[in-house]
């Protein structure tokens, strides 16, 4: 259906707000295009109304120009606006096509049996059906949703979490009006199994801004639509991201809890490594348990085996199994939460080189924060190599903002205490307390060396 000539004009006013907008803020379309990652081509023909972003840039834009969402909520207008036309004039299709109601509606033929069979006419059933087409998501639709999911899940890491997050929340909109309508129940499964995959996305992306109580409810949520889908693989995954979280937030009995119900939902699934290393290992080090920690690092890399040994590093949120490396990493991180250190430097630089060719900033900082620890734990402590690790990690991060790595850094710093007046460790306590002071102002103060 070509565009009404209402929502090409609306759609040229909003081109031309954001030249202004763009203008007033000193950039050219060169600059704009560079700053929201977009062809300057693109911007250019934007501008002019001739062609029509998704949602994700014109949040991108709001971001970059500082507008206060005001480009995306003309935006929003805009697509509600012409998605009510489309329905009206799909609703008026239907209408156009249906039989009125009379006596010769149906019609009586006589059976084989000497009975009568009555039967609606076919452009009445015809009719019916392109009204429930009009209202089901197709498979198209559904793959599209599916696919930018993967895709997510897969820039998590290597895309900041600001950005990431502006380019989910639309999505995340989108499904909630495709939700509102009606599918069939295959399809109805695959979207709320869309919708829980992406608010678990969006938790892990407040837990690396930091922020627990939105973390905590977009996880929550994925749960519950995953439950909702009556999918066991998305439980799983749910519950593991709701681990996660908990881990982070310092609830670590929370964070076993979510990765023993994920394993008991999950089954013999891919899911079954990263509940066990990096939900149940690492809390129960922070409980103290060294037997189950020994017991489910070695479960752990026994399921690896059931695995094809691959070159590159599963995702964070893997949606199949981990990899080696991670699982390796996060070996580690249990053993030094225990306060062991045997066989932890093997973990630690099978991990390291992996997320390096892998190019992860996050795991390499925490990876090299693990390893800095483990040198301040040694029979001979390092604190020259130690410090040093450690400033790399935060300088490896220095453009993003990862809860975890301040996390671990602050953890490092209190492992260092007795080295307090090392130069080296004090240069890693000021990159700390510089960076989180630029990324959220008004925070409570780091742990120094003081």
């Amino acid at each position: 259906m070509a565009d009404s000539d209402e929502i090409k004009a609306a759609r040229r006013a909003l081109g031309r707000r954001l030249a202004q907008l763009r203008r007033a803020g000193n950039l050219t379309q060169h600059d704009l295009a560079r700053l929201v990652q977009y062809g300057r081509s693109s911007v250019a023909s934007t501008e002019t109304g001739h062609q029509h972003p998704d949602r994700a840039f014109w949040a991108r834009c709001d971001i970059v120009l500082q507008t206060g969402d005001a480009l995306v909520s003309e935006y929003d207008r805009i697509t509600e606006l012409d998605r009510q036309r489309r329905r009206s004039a799909a609703i008026q299709a239907v209408r156009s096509t249906s039989v009125p109601v009379t006596p010769d509606a149906g019609r009586e033929v006589p059976a084989a049996n000497g009975g009568a069979v009555f039967w609606e006419r076919e452009d009445t059933i015809n009719a019916r059906r392109l009204a429930l087409k009009s209202s089901v998501d197709d498979n198209i639709r559904l793959a599209y949703l599916e696919r930018e999911v993967r895709q997510a899940i897969a820039d998590n890491e290597r895309l900041t979490p600001v950005i990431l997050m502006a380019r989910m929340r639309p999505l995340r909109s989108y499904v909630d009006q495709l939700m509102a309508g009606r599918q069939h129940p295959p399809q109805r499964a695959r979207l709320y199994a869309v919708a829980a995959h992406l608010s678990g996305l969006l938790g892990a992306l407040a837990l690396d801004l930091g922020a627990f109580g939105a973390a905590h409810a977009y996880a929550a949520e994925a749960f519950d639509l995953a439950e909702a889908a009556e999918q066991s693989e998305a439980q799983a995954w749910a519950r593991a991201t709701q681990s996660l979280i908990a881990f982070y937030a310092g609830d670590y009995h929370d964070a076993l809890a979510y990765a023993q119900d994920g394993l008991r939902r999950g089954g013999a699934s891919a899911h079954r490594i990263r509940l066990t290393i990096n939900g149940q290992a690492r809390a129960l080090a922070r409980l103290g348990d060294r037997y189950g920690v020994d017991r489910a690092v070695d479960y752990a890399f026994t399921m690896l085996s059931d695995y094809p040994a691959g070159s590159s590093v599963s995702a964070s949120l893997a949606l199949g199994p981990y990899c080696a490396a991670r699982t390796a990493a996060n070996a580690a991180t249990a053993y030094l939460a225990l306060g062991r250190t045997a066989g932890v430097t093997n973990h630690l630089t099978t991990a390291i080189t992996a997320f390096d060719t892998a190019g992860l900033a996050g795991p390499r900082a925490l990876s090299r924060l693990d390893l800095a620890t483990a040198h301040l734990h040694a029979d001979n402590p390092d604190p020259e190599e130690a410090g040093a690790l450690a400033a790399e990690a935060l300088t490896l991060t220095a453009d993003q903002r990862f809860e975890s790595v301040h996390q671990r850094a602050r953890q490092f710093l209190a492992a260092a205490h007795p080295f307090a007046r090392h130069p080296q460790l004090r240069h890693v306590a000021d990159l700390l307390v510089d960076r989180t002071q630029v990324a959220a102002t008004g925070q409570a103060a780091l742990p120094s060396l003081s």
